[in-house]
């Protein structure tokens, strides 16, 4: 089997600010060349600030862009020595925090004044940011800002409660969400408002993005083992998931940031 590596351009940062009720990762990103880096979907919504440093450190541009929750696979385009700091937040919370409506996002990706004017962000602080130090903090005080302050109502709660027990339960096991005191289609409606994709689709996402962590690690001997341990009903199941979410099959993945 080959394992999946990680690009080594994407780190994940020390988060000690940012609400980890609502924020999975403070993450960095630095282009090394030219060519498009694959972004695999992972159900969740991040608010980037890209940069350009000039060799002294100083950055000569900042902008600013909002990705929103992926069932596709997807590419970046940088400069070389392009610099992205991101905040991913947690599925189910981007929306609530920014004032967006996720589903409106599915599969795009917001750029520039566009940000500005549809979230509650503040973004002067981060647009006039002169390092990329200074560039993460004031991302960093932004978002807490709007976590802070973001309210969940009962609908959204009972979501994000069936998000949190469908990523928590074991792989291949019945999903926690059928437990709920709501009738299924009601509770499907409220996750598909609270996350903007289907229930059933971001199960399949996070079952891919299992394997592909299994993947990265190196651990499993055979690809029928990976699909019984990643939850799919068999190796061909694996296998049409892969094509769908990331482009590839898994005997022979492709390279691309991992969520978790």
């Amino acid at each position: 089997m080959h394992a999946a590596t990680e690009p080594v351009p994407y780190i994940e940062l020390q988060n000690t600010l940012l609400d980890v009720k609502s924020i999975e990762a403070l993450w960095c990103y630095r282009a090394s060349s030219s060519l498009p880096q694959l972004i695999l979907p992972d159900g969740r919504m991040d608010l980037v600030a890209h940069c350009l440093p000039a060799e002294d450190g100083v950055l000569t541009r900042v902008w600013l862009a909002l990705a929103g929750p992926a069932d596709q696979p997807g590419t970046l385009n940088a400069i070389v020595g392009q610099v992205s700091v991101g905040v991913r937040f947690r599925i189910g919370w981007g929306g609530l925090c920014l004032g967006v409506q996720p589903a409106m996002l599915r599969n795009r990706v917001m750029v520039g004044r566009d940000v500005v004017r549809q979230t509650g962000v503040r973004a002067e602080p981060i647009l006039e940011a002169t390092t990329v130090p200074a560039l993460r903090d004031a991302l960093v005080n932004a978002v807490h800002v709007i976590t802070n302050r973001a309210r969940p109502g009962p609908t959204h709660e009972r979501a994000l409660a069936a998000i949190a027990e469908m990523q928590a339960a074991p792989p291949g096991e019945r999903r926690g969400w059928v437990r709920h005191d709501a009738a299924p289609r009601t509770l499907r409606r409220d996750v598909l408002v609270a996350a903007g994709l289907p229930l059933r689709s971001l199960a399949g996402i996070l079952r891919f993005q299992r394997a592909m962590r299994l993947l990265k690690a190196g651990e499993m001997r055979s690809l029928g083992e990976l699909a019984l341990e990643a939850g799919f009903s068999d190796q061909a199941h694996m296998t049409r998931e892969f094509r769908r979410f990331g482009g590839f099959t898994p005997s022979l993945p492709q390279a691309a940031p991992i969520v978790g």
